[in-house]
């Protein structure tokens, strides 16, 4: 599984929706209501494991993840363009 899959499939099923239709990758999650503030620490917490990513304070105040796809650009532009999975859940395709 790539990456915008993984990230796709943790925001469905951590907050109960469904991508396709009316939500969409460019869709404000906040906006329709899928994602609050613990949420969104929920969501921090899974990139950094998942990804091993190292996200500072100024990168949550800089990059606002209110996408599917403004947070797949945030993840890959963290860890250098690589598609590939860094957490301890990877999967053969």
């Amino acid at each position: 599984m790539g990456r915008t899959e993984t990230i796709r499939q943790f925001i469905e099923e951590q907050f109960l929706v469904e991508f396709g239709g009316e939500l969409t990758d460019e869709t404000d999650l906040f906006k329709e209501g899928v994602i609050d503030s613990f949420g969104y620490i929920q969501l921090l917490a899974f990139l950094r494991k998942e990804f091993s990513l190292e996200i500072s304070d100024e990168d949550v105040l800089l990059d606002v993840f209110v996408s599917l796809a403004a947070i797949d650009a945030f993840v890959e532009k963290k860890s250098g363009g690589s598609d590939a999975l860094r957490g301890g859940s990877a999967c053969a395709e």
